[in-house]
């Protein structure tokens, strides 16, 4: 069954005797695009994480927010790294030598420099921590996926409606086969009428562009594609799979259909029923933009 690609879900994740809430939000997008959210001293973490959500979602813009609880809120300590202070330091002394003058250094100047400074905190807690986050973004994916199938559902229904209503439209194409060709006809006749010309019912001339009408105008095989794709429609809906993308392009080849069978068929009813398909197909287009 298909799954939208909007969702939203809150849940909490335990480790041991840590704590920390999850919220996820997710829309549609053509790829899948993660951002995990975390505490400033686990931001290291992020690409693991979203390797992580991978295995579990495909398509759509999640954002991931992991919130510690207060409790479990690691104390860190601020250390200088003399490595870079020295490189600093050196830096400042061979400037103050070109200018012939003391640079005026203050604390907001060293805060700017990457990797002066660093956090902190007990190493033998950091895998205990780094398996609640990914036990969070587990539970967190699994509630979203919960969350995008009941969606899911609610398209499915929607959808399926407008399919069997294109199935209804396409239906009545072949039975105003005989109505095209004795319209064509009659508007040749009244042609000749006008011109004030003789001509015979039978006139082989008058068979032979009747002929070449239907030949143009059949419309055959383009009913039997929409038939196929119907058929697949349903297939594709029904499928455990991602199927976004191809529900996509295959919105592209009815909408393909639909005006080939408006052009070919030069008769009115045939060309409403064009319009009622495309308005039908525009409809499914704007649902399958949400579809996993």
């Amino acid at each position: 069954m298909i799954k939208s690609m909007t969702g939203f879900c809150k849940t909490e994740a335990e480790y041991k005797e840590l704590r920390c809430n999850v919220e996820v939000k997710s829309v549609n997008h053509r790829f899948l695009e993660s951002r995990i959210h975390l505490p400033r001293q686990f931001q290291y973490l992020e690409e693991n994480l979203k390797r992580l959500l991978k295995q579990k979602i495909n398509r759509g813009k999640v954002d991931v927010y992991i919130q510690l609880d207060e409790t479990h809120i690691l104390d860190e300590k601020l250390s200088l790294n003399p490595n870079v202070l020295k490189n600093v330091n050196s830096i400042i002394e061979g400037i103050e030598k070109d200018i012939h003058r003391d640079l005026q250094v203050n604390l907001s100047d060293l805060l700017q420099v990457k990797g002066l400074f660093k956090y902190e905190q007990e190493e033998k807690t950091l895998e205990d921590y780094e398996a609640l986050f990914s036990l969070a973004v587990e539970k967190g994916a699994e509630e979203l996926i919960k969350m995008r199938s009941r969606e899911g559902e609610l398209l499915f229904a929607d959808i399926m409606e407008h399919v069997e209503l294109m199935q209804k439209y396409v239906g009545q194409v072949p039975e105003l086969r005989e109505e095209v060709v004795e319209s064509h006809r009659q508007r040749l006749k009244k042609n000749l009428e006008n011109l004030q010309l003789k001509y015979d019912d039978d006139d082989p001339r008058i068979m032979q562009e009747v002929g070449v009408f239907m030949d143009r105008s059949d419309i055959t095989e383009e009913v039997e594609r929409f038939g196929s794709h119907l058929v697949q429609m349903r297939e594709l809906m029904l499928s455990d799979e991602p199927t976004g993308r191809k529900l996509d392009f295959l919105m592209q080849e009815f909408h393909r259909e639909a005006n080939t069978l408006c052009s070919k068929a030069n008769h009115i009813q045939v060309t409403q029923i064009g319009v009622d398909l495309k308005c039908e197909i525009e409809k499914i287009r704007e649902q399958v933009q949400n579809i996993e």
